[in-house]
């Protein structure tokens, strides 16, 4: 059979190489994974992680984060929310992302008192995060780039805390 653009024979010869396709389909073997695992699992597990939190850890992230924020815009230099909104902003996002961060420790319902660290060194890792945007928002008030710089180091924490501890190489 040479090789043209189009089938020989016209539509009966363009039904026989659906055909012979056909035929060569259903020799392949099935490899593909279910649809249900076709997402990522990374993205999987941090909306697993979010939505499995009880009530109380929602309000806790809600409490702590504005607790939080009040010590973050006193830390550094008060509050100016008309002067430099953007910093405003980008502190209350660090805020929120320190306060999920924490209140990851909070116990699991039924686990008692006893604190959910996971694996010390990523526990220890990401709280000092919490501590460590403290600090960088001290260092320069009112500096939009420092509370970038403090809300990328509280988000690294958040994401370091949701990375399921558990597995930790460490």
């Amino acid at each position: 059979m040479d090789w043209t653009g189009y089938p020989t024979g016209g539509l009966d010869g363009l039904e026989q190489m659906i055909d012979k396709m056909e035929d060569l389909m259903r020799l392949i073997p099935k490899t593909d994974p279910p649809p249900e695992s076709a997402a990522p699992t990374a993205h999987r597990g941090y909306a697993n992680a979010l939505m499995a939190w009880p009530l109380r850890k929602r309000l806790a992230v809600a409490l702590i984060a504005l607790v939080l924020f009040v010590l973050m815009v006193a830390a550094s230099g008060g509050w100016a929310p008309t002067s430099s909104p953007g910093w405003t902003a980008l502190v209350a996002g660090a805020a929120l992302a320190s306060a999920t961060t924490l209140a990851t420790y909070l116990p699991r319902p039924g686990a008692g008192l006893r604190l959910d660290l996971g694996c010390t060194p990523c526990a220890a890792v990401a709280a000092v995060t919490v501590l460590a945007s403290f600090g960088l928002l001290s260092s320069a008030p009112h500096d939009v780039s420092t509370a970038v710089l403090a809300l990328c180091v509280s988000a690294f924490g958040l994401v370091q805390r949701l990375n399921n501890p558990s597995t930790c190489p460490a």
